[in-house]
This record gives structure tokens, sequence and C-alpha cells, in this order.
């Protein structure tokens, strides 16, 4: 049916009290469906409110993953020095107890007895070497004095000449020290001679080294 000057209307009319409504079909005045164009509003509302909670999600995920920017750690307080502690060279530990460093001293003379070859003041070579370990050991314990005694065989090596080549021996181990840094005002030379003899002839041809407590 053609309506005076208006377009052609498709679909059926359901009546509903207070006004008729269009379903399916043009529009009375060239319209569209007013079921799809409400559709589409509702199509268009949905697609808005996704976008908004993938924006919201996406601003949280940054915030979890992101975070505050870790502090730096901080740096580990170094070692309170222990009170008998003294400086010395690199990898040198010291102590200022004379009997502490007595102890080292005889430890290291043990393995490396400083002794010398029959009737002569150069030591051999096993006690040259020590020598290098005991001037560590003095220099990383600065201020006890420390006493090179010298000593000889009571054979062959006696007599009036004994207590002369006892002290030119202890004279020989305090200048190789003092050549490794040991200040020569902590050496205090001495020459015993024979009166102290040891086990075998080749033990008493030797230095000692004694620590004075302070």
């Amino acid at each position: 049916m053609t309506g005076g000057g208006g377009g052609l209307h498709r679909g059926r009319v359901t009546g509903r009290p207070g006004g008729a409504r269009w379903w399916g079909g043009t529009g009375p005045a060239g319209g569209g469906s007013h079921a799809a164009r409400a559709g589409g509003r509702r199509g268009v509302l949905a697609l808005v409110t996704l976008l908004a909670v993938l924006a919201a999600g996406g601003v949280v995920a940054a915030l979890a993953l992101g975070g505050e920017e870790p502090a730096p750690p901080t740096a580990a307080a170094p070692p309170s020095p222990r009170p008998d502690a003294a400086p010395g060279a690199a990898g040198e530990t010291g102590t200022t107890d004379p009997r502490v460093l007595q102890q080292t001293l005889d430890e290291v003379t043990a393995e490396a007895p400083l002794r010398f070859a029959p009737d002569t003041a150069t030591p051999t070579p096993e006690a040259a070497a020590a020598v290098d370990r005991l001037a560590a050991a003095l220099r990383a314990s600065p201020g006890p004095t420390v006493t090179v005694e010298g000593h000889t065989a009571p054979v062959g090596e006696g007599g009036q000449r004994a207590v002369a080549l006892s002290e030119d021996r202890a004279a020989e181990i305090a200048r190789r020290l003092e050549a490794a840094g040991v200040p020569p005002a902590r050496l205090r030379v001495i020459g015993v001679g024979s009166a102290r003899p040891l086990a075998s002839l080749e033990e008493s041809r030797r230095v000692e080294l004694d620590v004075t407590p302070s």
C-alpha cells in the first residue's frame, strides 16, 4: 500500500497500547529499521567498553611488570681490624703481640733453619730463602725488637775465634733482613760462640731470632 507522499513500508505492524512498532522493514519516511539502529548503538557501546577495559588492564600490567627501579646494592662495610693487627705489605698479616711474632719466626726457622757451612758466615741456600719469609713477618709486625743471635759448633769452630765467627753470622742475617725492609733499629746482633751447641755440629752452626718483650 502506498501512503500519501511517504515511502513504501515493509514488514508488519504490531499493535500495542499507545502506538504501533515496526519490525524488520523500512521506516515510513525512508529510514532504516529501528531494531538495526538500536543494535548498532549497543555494538558500538560494547566495543568502547571492551577497549576501555583492555586499556585499563594494560596500565595495571605495565605497573606490575615495571614496578619501581630496584635500589642499588649497599656496599658491605669493611671488617674492623683486630686489636692486635698491624699494617704490613699486601698479603701479610701481623701482630703486636711478641709471643705470636716469636711463634711465627720459630715456625719459619723450623722449616728452614738459618744454618752455615763450617767456618764461614755465608748462610746455606735454604737459610737465605727463609730470610725473605722472616722479613715479611717482621714488616707485618712493627714494634718489637729482635735479637739476631749467632752460634758456632763446639768442634772445629771453637777457640778464641768462635765468638767473632758467631757474631759475623748474626750480622750477615741482620744485613739481609735490613735489605728486605726490616728497620735496622729493630735488630740487635750478638755472638754467643759455641757456648750453647745443639745435637749435631750442623745444627750448632746457626742463627736464632729472639723477640724481646716490650
